[in-house]
């Protein structure tokens, strides 16, 4: 009986335990169940709250989007037209599609592009200025005594240009007209390779070197006199520099008449400058002008003593009918040049004009002899064209220089062959039915050419 109920009992107690098990695992489920319904309610209601918030700004901004999309949409190609391409390669870790890289080439090209233009603009802008003022001088200008004629073909000639232009009679020193005459009197401007006819005849003074022979550059390359003045090449006359020497080469630019006034009847003169022992190196000041600030009318005087045998005189215009009638000739120095040294250097004058850095001023009814010059002066361009026509019988010395961001030396003497072309008929009226026999000298290039045009 004792056993029965003690079966009894522990049989009773493992259902109750069964059940109080049973009845804690499912509170706790539900429990359970309840907070993650909790959660997914909450996570709804944020939804719900943030959708209907943006359901308002999109409300608010359906009222503006015809007026900001547009803008929108060209603001954000904009901001992506500006990432780098340092930028594109870091997020990229340095790799880059096909696509990517063409995409950056072409964004690179139009920056570029977008650069030359704004630089090409500015410098238009800037020549425009030059012109202006080169117009503006020109109106100043004392014409009484000038010859018209001559002066409108000079006119015609430069076209606009920011520039000016001497002719003059070599043979007395009469000028004809000078156009633009703040720049060529008042303004000098660095002589570029138009000091190589200095150089080339203090050389061949002083003997420093044979002129019958090639100078020698290095063991493989030299060059003759004429090809050198010719071609205009540097090297050749740094060397010749470098032989005559600092003292000598600016001896000879005095002697010349640079440094000091021509004494022309104009106002406001320029004595111009040489350059100061030290601060230049002599064979670039040789063969590019370093240091030197020479005038139109100082170039324009020196070519026409070249032209003649070796009168400098003082350039004059006649102010009236009397002073034309009474024109004397006044002479202001003779330079020491032996005929043999001035056909020299007129053989590569010539040589400039037939076959080198001059072809454009070349003239039909006489031989032109002229040297010329670019170079960048102060700040912008600058092309020089000093020469004089015919060599047989000289009777006009042209002297050209221009300035601006694209001025050579070869368009200066463009504008001087177009002087040529129109006053050589009233000044070589003789030739018009019998030409001269110089009129069309060729002067055989060297085998050797110049390495710098100018």
């Amino acid at each position: 009986m004792r056993k029965q109920r003690c079966v009894f009992v522990t049989l009773l107690f493992f259902i109750i335990l069964t059940i109080f098990v049973g009845t804690s695992v499912g509170i706790t489920a539900h429990a359970q169940q309840r907070k993650k319904s909790s959660a997914k309610k909450a996570i709804s209601n944020k939804k719900g709250k943030a959708s209907s918030r943006v359901a308002v700004r999109r409300g608010k901004s359906t009222t503006r989007s015809s007026k900001f999309i547009a803008g929108k949409s060209s603001r954000r190609r904009g901001r992506e037209s500006q990432v780098s391409s340092n930028q594109l390669l870091l997020r990229k870790g340095g790799k880059l599609t096909r696509a990517e890289r063409m995409a950056l080439a072409t964004s690179s090209r139009r920056r570029s592009r977008a650069r030359y233009l704004a630089r090409l603009r500015a410098l238009q802008a800037h020549d425009s200025a030059l012109r202006n003022i080169a117009a503006s001088n020109i109106q100043n200008d004392d014409t009484r005594g000038e010859d018209p004629e001559v002066r409108a073909a000079v006119m015609n000639a430069l076209q606009g240009r920011s520039g000016t232009a001497v002719v003059m009679d070599p043979s007395s020193g009469r000028v004809y007209s000078v156009v633009n005459q703040k720049m060529a009197l008042g303004s000098p401007v660095k002589p570029c390779s138009t000091v190589k006819m200095i150089v080339g005849l203090a050389a061949l003074h002083e003997g420093v070197f044979d002129p019958n022979q090639d100078v020698q550059l290095s063991t493989r390359y030299s060059m003759n006199l004429t090809d050198a003045l010719a071609h205009s090449n540097n090297p050749v006359f740094q060397v010749l520099g470098r032989m005559l020497g600092y003292e000598r080469v600016v001896k000879y630019a005095l002697d010349f008449g640079f440094g000091s006034k021509t004494g022309i009847n104009y106002r406001s003169e320029s004595e111009g400058f040489l350059p100061d022992e030290g601060e230049q190196e002599t064979g670039h000041m040789s063969s590019h002008g370093d240091g030197f600030g020479v005038t139109a009318i100082q170039l324009a005087a020196f070519t026409g003593a070249i032209a003649n045998g070796g009168n400098l005189y003082t350039p004059r215009v006649t102010r009236t009918a009397q002073e034309a009638r009474n024109f004397v000739p006044e002479l202001k120095r003779k330079i020491d040049m032996s005929p043999e040294d001035r056909m020299r250097m007129l053989a590569g004058m010539m040589g400039a004009v037939n076959y080198g850095t001059a072809k454009l001023a070349y003239n039909p009814l006489g031989q032109v002899a002229g040297k010329t010059g670019t170079c960048t002066g102060n700040r912008d361009r600058l092309g020089l064209f000093t020469s004089f026509s015919s060599v047989d019988n000289p009777r006009l010395v042209v002297t050209v220089i221009t300035t601006g961001s694209t001025e050579a030396g070869r368009r200066a003497a463009e504008i001087a062959g177009r002087i040529y072309s129109t006053i050589s008929p009233r000044f070589f009226k003789d030739r018009l039915a019998t030409p001269s026999a110089s009129a069309g000298t060729e002067i055989p290039s060297g085998q050797k050419t110049g390495n710098v045009k100018n």
